[in-house]
């Protein structure tokens, strides 16, 4: 590789998570700087995530190219074979996703760099390079992402994982729409070999790990029923509810069309045919409408994120207490750990987005899990002010008396706490399944 300046170089370097902003840069240079930066895969003993703040909002949109996002993901996905994975996550290679934090306003695309040792497992051939390029599913599959888990189980263990990995009802559907693009593949692939045509090593590796049509439709089936006993309980927010309310109201609409347009006609048998329909879509229609919206699931770590931002309270009264004077050693040393707080609570919000989950729906679940941990918040500190215990670390005064309680090193970031405080102290909800497939949150039920 030639040697690189700039942006470029600086992403070359990268041996630890960083983040770089395109703002002021145009579609031609970012286009430029992944070309040079992510040409060669990067020669690190682990993965290291990469972002890219490519937009913001209002007050800062049009430091952004309106194409930053765009151009990035297309470069990445068409010139090195990157694939969009929102499940990505540390330890990935050879991804990306996109994001939207809605807490600083930004739009970012994080990538996980392939690195030098994975290289080796790339197409074999030239034929198994052009079969990448030709279907909407990049071949080979990458091992380990939730597509890879649905495509290749069995119809045993799918049953068993798709109602636990894919909660929602949207999440079911992108799912099933996922499995039908696969099936799409594999009719390409028969004809292919109908055509007289030999299947390349990576076609015939999808072909034969998928277990073929029938099996795909089958899971279809499985998945089909799910999400139809989801939408016969009302198991659905308000947006998924306003979806499939739209669907059967354009449906009565058409409907309604060929029942007119077969009466003009005399065409008895289909316009009975269509009135059948319109009465089972009618039905439907009066169900949606008893339904009530559900309250978005909870996330998958928000146990986690309720405790990191509970050890987040104390530090932040800190700083804030601190303006206009000298830090001690002591309080310096504490508020050092506020900055690793914040980024592990950054990487379990975005580590609970779930199976096929559309980023708008995770955004909407991602923005309620903080409204309801700011009312926890709040609902705290006025307790606490009501009491007249837990004075903030670094707010009181030094000689206030043997009960002011200090924050100390080691304790990860945690005030010291009282008697009572310990005794009241809530039980966890629980771990986090490592497995994916095993993955059953007791919050969201």
């Amino acid at each position: 590789m030639s040697k690189l300046s700039g942006l470029a170089s600086r992403i070359r370097g990268c041996s630890t998570d960083e983040t770089f902003d395109l703002s002021g840069q145009d579609a031609a240079s970012i286009l430029q700087t992944i070309t040079d930066a992510f040409a060669e895969p990067f020669k690190l003993e682990e993965s290291v995530r990469i972002t890219f703040v490519v937009g913001a909002g209002k007050l800062a949109r049009q430091k952004y190219d309106s194409k930053a996002g765009q151009t990035l993901t297309n470069a990445l996905r068409q010139l090195y074979e990157y694939e969009e994975d929102r499940a990505a996550s540390k330890g990935s290679q050879g991804c990306f996703k996109s994001q939207h934090d809605t807490g600083k306003n930004l739009f970012t695309v994080v990538v996980y760099p392939r690195l030098a040792a994975e290289s080796q497992a790339g197409p074999a051939n030239d034929d198994d390079r052009a079969a990448c390029h030709l279907y909407p599913i990049p071949l080979p599959l990458v091992e380990g992402t939730p597509l890879h888990a649905v495509l290749l189980s069995s119809e045993g263990t799918f049953e068993q994982m798709a109602s636990k990995a894919c909660q929602s009802w949207s999440q079911k559907k992108n799912c099933l729409e996922a499995m039908k693009v696969a099936i799409d593949m594999l009719q390409q692939m028969d004809s292919k070999l109908i055509g007289g045509s030999a299947l390349t090593e990576a076609e015939n590796a999808f072909y034969d790990e998928t277990g073929g049509m029938a099996s795909l439709e089958k899971k279809g089936d499985i998945m089909k029923s799910l999400m139809s006993k989801q939408v016969t309980g009302g198991q659905l927010t308000a947006d998924e509810l306003s979806y499939l309310q739209k669907q059967v109201s354009d449906r009565i609409a058409s409907l309604q069309q060929d029942i007119d347009s077969a009466v003009q006609l005399s065409q008895d048998k289909k316009a009975s045919k269509f009135t059948a329909q319109m009465e089972k879509a009618t039905e439907r229609r009066k169900m949606l409408e008893k339904h009530t919206p559900q309250a978005p699931l909870k996330l998958k770590h928000e146990a986690q994120i309720a405790t990191l931002k509970k050890q987040l309270r104390p530090l932040l009264t800190l700083e804030a207490g601190a303006k206009g004077r000298m830090l001690t050693l002591k309080e310096t040393k504490e508020l050092a750990a506020k900055d690793e707080i914040l980024a592990e609570i950054e990487e379990l919000e975005w580590a609970s987005q779930g199976w096929f989950e559309d980023d708008e729906s995770f955004e909407i679940r991602l923005e309620a899990c903080r409204k309801r941990l700011a009312v926890k918040s709040s609902s705290s500190k006025k307790s606490t002010s009501a009491s007249g215990k837990g004075r903030a670390p670094g707010t009181g005064s030094r000689t206030a008396g043997k009960n002011t309680t200090w924050l100390t090193p080691g304790n990860s970031g945690l005030a010291a706490k009282s008697k009572a405080a310990k005794k009241n102290k809530p039980k966890s909800s629980g771990g986090v399944f490592a497995a994916m497939m095993l993955d059953s949150d007791s919050d969201s039920d």
